[in-house]
């Protein structure tokens, strides 16, 4: 008789639980009052065309075209910036190319760069 009460306690319980979380799906389904996600990448741009607020949608869309000019920019001063830091790379392997060619240094099969003891003479 105990395992009969603990079997139907078990099942209780489980049924209780199982019932608590079909209504919490049905109702985060059936939910409209839906909020956009704080973290997301695009949360300016879905979140602020996707709201109005009584006639404002103009100055959302200066805002997110300053927003989109800004990032513009941002991107246009990266890409400079890595222009001069390839040009920098390229400088400092023609300068190692040319301590190689005349002997001043050596490099091994694995980058490591070893100077010449007779100064490249």
């Amino acid at each position: 008789m105990k395992h009969l009460s603990a079997i139907m306690t078990a099942l209780l319980i489980t049924a209780v639980i199982g019932f608590g979380i079909v209504v919490i799906g049905v109702n985060a389904l059936t939910n409209t009052n839906t909020v956009a996600l704080q973290n997301s990448p695009n949360d300016r741009l879905a979140g602020s065309s996707s709201v109005n607020t009584g006639g404002n949608t103009a100055l959302q869309t200066v805002s997110n075209s300053a927003d989109v000019q800004q990032l513009q920019q941002q991107v246009s001063n990266l890409q400079s910036q890595l222009t001069q830091a390839s040009q920098t790379i390229q400088q400092y392997q023609s300068l190692l190319m040319a301590l190689q060619q005349r002997g001043v240094i050596f490099i091994d099969r694995n980058g490591n760069i070893f100077l010449h003891e007779d100064g490249g003479g």
